[in-house]
């Protein structure tokens, strides 16, 4: 019976991925056509997490969520797109957010992404080293 239930959450799996690498495909072709894309960011890291999209932040987001933001119509070229950590080091202005500039966020990297096409990053790491990379929509 466990066989039988492993295969078919396997199967389940796989499915829902080849549909989704379809959907993908097909959302990164109508953002080619001249729409504006998105960014996404998924949280693989033990902080909270928060992103801008040329400097206009999105919100703080723990540990296993992810958070996406389309792009302004009109926007052409690239975009920068700034991910930070929430370190919690100091103990004054704990309550500032990230786009307040609030002392305990900290960089983690910057990027420029594309404005036409829709990108997907993931943050991990700890506080102390905290990585970022792209990954597929």
């Amino acid at each position: 019976m466990k066989r039988i239930l492993r295969s078919a959450g396997f199967t389940a799996a796989l499915t829902l991925a080849l549909a989704g690498a379809g959907l993908t495909s097909a959302s990164a072709a109508s953002a080619a056509d001249g729409e504006t894309g998105s960014i996404k960011v998924c949280n693989k890291g033990a902080y909270v997490a928060d992103f801008a999209v040329n400097n206009k932040w999105v919100s703080a987001f723990p540990v296993g969520q992810c958070k996406t933001a389309k792009i302004e119509p009109g926007t052409t070229g690239e975009v920068d797109v700034t991910m930070s950590k929430y370190t919690g080091f100091w103990w004054t202005g704990f309550w500032r957010t990230a786009a307040e500039g609030g002392p305990n966020w900290s960089t983690i990297n910057t990027r420029k992404a594309p404005a036409n096409q829709d990108t997907c990053y993931e943050v991990g790491g700890t506080t102390f080293y905290a990585w970022e990379t792209t990954t597929a929509c």
